[in-house]
């Protein structure tokens, strides 16, 4: 059996610079994203934060956490689950909020309709001590409105949500709903987004906008987070336009997080297509187009560009 994949890298410094570098060679490289002048700049330290909170707040996100599938869910055993996050974990830990998202089901429930006899499957399955083990990491909200979280059903979304609840995560991205969490005094507002009727969707800009607006009524900060976009290497430089992938449609990620920022978010986080991608500041707010996999264990690709992860914060 392969031992658990960890794609973290080291952070610090040198994080930062990698980032950045990131987010530059991504804008200058001929996409659409290149004719924002400001998405190479760096963006204005977020002033409403330290209005409303007595002291400085840390945010910490990261992209996709695939802690199993359906072949090896019942045989990992328990004493590999400090090596997921064990270097990274100090990052994680030391922070006010940090949010991520969770790319399958928290549940024992073993039926899905995805084809799981090839050798390689993508139904992901996870043991729901994980969500202890997510909790003891750090993580204090993840967003399920992305195309895994419903591969056992019904039945396995909600007893995602059930085992989260259980150990104090929020749930981000329930359709119609937004989660508030206070942190110093600071009332953040969190939204999910996928490209699934079920969800809230990234391709809905108006009923997105108008989701958003509320969160921001009743928040001091919005973080909005989204799952969109083609996937793999050819799916780091994107345009200004609608992602097809698979034949499905994930929306246009640069015109939904624009909107995003317009409806009200503060930081938007986008995370799908398993590669990083740009990062921009659009009217004085950060948008992070795709944080890649942060942590995988079998079926995930850690080739190329796929081998590459990051830890956004504010």
């Amino acid at each position: 059996m392969p031992r658990p994949t960890s794609f973290s890298r080291s952070t610090g410094p040198a994080f930062w610079l990698r980032i950045l570098a990131w987010g530059v060679w991504g804008l200058a490289s001929g996409s659409a994203l290149a004719q924002s002048a400001g998405a190479a700049k760096a963006c204005p330290a977020p002033q409403r934060m330290q209005v409303h909170s007595q002291a400085p707040v840390t945010l910490r996100f990261v992209g996709d956490l695939v802690l199993g599938n359906s072949h090896l869910v019942d045989n990992i055993p328990a004493e590999w689950d400090a090596m997921y996050f064990g270097q990274v974990e100090s990052y994680l830990k030391n922070t006010d909020l940090t949010l991520g998202n969770l790319e399958g089901a928290l549940t024992q429930y073993t039926k899905t309709l995805k084809a799981t006899g090839t050798g390689r499957s993508y139904a992901f399955r996870f043991p729901p001590r994980y969500a202890k083990l997510l909790k003891d990491t750090g993580f204090t909200a993840l967003n399920v409105a992305n195309n895994h979280a419903r591969d056992f059903g019904d039945q396995g979304f909600a007893d995602t949500g059930e085992n989260l609840r259980q150990a104090a995560i929020a749930v981000v991205g329930l359709k119609g709903q937004f989660a508030t969490l206070q942190v110093k005094g600071l009332r953040v507002g969190l939204v999910g987004f996928g490209f699934y009727p079920h969800q809230n969707m990234v391709q809905d800009l108006a009923a997105a906008g108008q989701l958003i607006a509320q969160a921001k009524a009743q928040s001091d900060y919005v973080v909005v987070t989204f799952h969109g976009g083609a996937e793999g290497d050819e799916a780091v430089f994107h345009g200004n336009s609608n992602e097809i992938f698979l034949g499905e449609d994930r929306g246009n990620a640069v015109a939904f997080s624009r909107a995003a920022i317009d409806a009200g978010a503060d930081l938007v986080v986008g995370h799908g297509p398993h590669v990083l991608r740009a990062i921009e500041c659009y009217q004085g707010r950060p948008i992070f187009h795709s944080l890649g996999n942060f942590v995988g264990v079998g079926g995930l690709s850690i080739r190329s560009m796929a081998a590459m992860t990051a830890i956004g914060g504010v």
